[in-house]
């Protein structure tokens, strides 16, 4: 599914008053998108929010439009988590930034770079795990996945 970067991203504001979506990462092979290096510090966020908050998990898992990939995992601990299957919601007071889990591979396996206001964002969001970033899902009444934790058929233990 592509939307292009800053866009309205209407599923999640037909859900949610008071507040504005934009879409970031949802890429497509037949649309051109920015490419350039991302700050490390960045791309270690991007994967806790990639491994540890997961919004609105599917059926099925996306395939690559670039690679062909149909298994994407991140390295998560001891752990291979994939993520090829839902949405990160990164939050800006009254902005939400909706970016598919693959964004991570799209950073680190494509070279895409996101809009440097999202990277600005996911550099001061609170994590998924943080309280703060939960008090705001349990008010709108979201349940936010940790693919680390719950989810072990989508994680696989690495062994050396």
């Amino acid at each position: 599914m592509y939307f292009a970067d800053l866009q309205p991203y209407t599923w999640f504001t037909s859900k949610r008053s008071g507040y504005t979506a934009l879409a970031v990462g949802w890429l497509d092979s037949l649309f051109p998108y920015t490419i350039g290096p991302t700050p490390p510090a960045f791309q270690e966020r991007l994967r806790e929010h990639c491994a540890c908050g997961v919004h609105a998990p599917m059926l099925g898992f996306h395939e690559c439009d670039f690679c062909g990939k149909s298994h994407i995992f991140l390295e998560y601990g001891s752990k291979k988590v994939m993520t090829n299957n839902g949405e990160i919601w990164i939050l800006d007071g009254n902005i939400v930034y909706a970016a598919p889990v693959m964004i991570h591979h799209y950073v680190t396996d494509h070279n895409y770079r996101p809009p440097q206001v999202f990277i600005d964002v996911v550099m001061r969001c609170p994590l998924p795990y943080e309280a703060a970033y939960q008090e705001i899902m349990q008010s709108w009444g979201e349940t936010t996945f940790d693919y680390s934790r719950d989810y072990p058929f989508i994680c696989s233990i690495r062994t050396p």
